[in-house]
């Protein structure tokens, strides 16, 4: 599409079938092209309603990635609230016949919370997909079937809970605890308890080789669904009138439990705000995001009720969330 049928598109995008849109999107695309994000749809609510709305393709379900792991977050929510699991609980235990032979202190010592919070005293990148950035294969490529026993061989040499570093370690077990504890997949279990009240009808989420939801990616849905989950969050776990999550774990879950400041590397305000559990906090207006592999985003204003679902295919994280900023957030105050 080029710059012409932008503008035409954009003259159309205003107003979809009988419902106005009550924010302008243009300077969000103009500032998007002229900084040459790819970039598929992005979608805005406040108070409740769809406010803006823009498609550079057709709005179809994506694989939205690490976001996947910002509803694994609400998932072991509902868990601790079922009594399926707590957060006080060691892998270590509940995975013990699949340790190494001599597991150290530090794998021992790490539980369930320092899992969600990227906190397993890790220096490497586990169970990594589509960015291989060290010599270790990606997901695809593990030769055994057993992902769990393959992530409990590598070294810890940090102590659990001081030491953040972003992985698939701790939401790819995860999601094997629930599974293994209700009998049933992830995906499965959540239907009736989180997808099928947003109106998600029929998600598809990637498994493992053993049959696992994979829990840290490969959730498909469109903006607009993504966006319903970010309405959830903003009616702090209610949604007409049910509350599907504790709202205190919502609160927990958002907030900054842990700093994912990297010594020695420049970081944009955004990448390094804080972590919680499975989301990241924002560096402006006291927002939080789940964030993931080329540019999917939730983001979530609770100072100005409002939400924006992002999809694409970008990896200059820093320029959405400043475009973000710039064309919608100050509209949105």
């Amino acid at each position: 599409m080029g710059n012409a049928d932008k503008n035409i598109y954009l003259v159309f995008c205003k107003e979809k079938g009988t419902v106005k849109l009550k924010i302008s999107l243009e300077g969000f695309v103009q500032d998007a092209i002229h900084r040459k994000l790819d970039l598929y749809h992005v979608l805005v609510r406040q108070h409740g309603e769809i406010v803006g709305s823009f498609d550079w393709r057709e709005n179809r379900r994506d694989n939205i990635h690490s976001v996947s792991k910002s509803f694994l977050s609400i998932a072991i929510g509902m868990a601790v609230e079922e009594g399926i699991l707590r957060l006080d609980e060691y892998p270590a235990e509940i995975f013990r016949e699949k340790l190494p032979e001599h597991p150290s202190e530090n794998l021992m010592a790490m539980t369930i919370r320092d899992m969600i919070m990227m906190a397993t005293g890790h220096d490497q990148f586990i169970l990594q997909g589509y960015s291989v950035s060290d010599d270790r294969p990606g997901r695809d490529a593990i030769k055994e079937d057993d992902w769990v026993a393959y992530a409990l061989r590598f070294d810890v040499p940090y102590k659990p809970g001081t030491y953040w570093k972003y992985n698939n370690f701790g939401p790819y077990l995860a999601s094997v605890i629930i599974q293994d504890r209700t009998g049933q997949k992830l995906n499965d279990w959540l239907k009736p308890r989180l997808f099928t009240p947003l109106g998600i009808n029929n998600p598809q989420w990637f498994e493992s080789t053993r049959g696992y939801t994979l829990g840290c990616g490969g959730l498909h849905l469109s903006t607009e669904e993504l966006s319903r989950f970010g309405q959830l969050l903003l009616n702090k776990g209610a949604w007409e009138g049910k509350q599907l999550v504790p709202e205190k774990w919502i609160k927990e879950a958002t907030s900054n439990l842990i700093s994912n400041k990297i010594e020695g590397k420049t970081q944009h305000p955004d990448a390094c705000a804080g972590y919680g559990y499975f989301f990241w906090r924002c560096s402006r207006d006291n927002a939080y995001c789940g964030n993931g592999y080329g540019g999917q985003r939730i983001i979530v204003l609770p100072e100005q009720d409002a939400c924006i679902a992002i999809t694409g295919h970008e990896f200059d994280s820093g320029s959405i969330m400043d475009c973000v900023w710039e064309q919608i957030v100050e509209q949105l105050r």
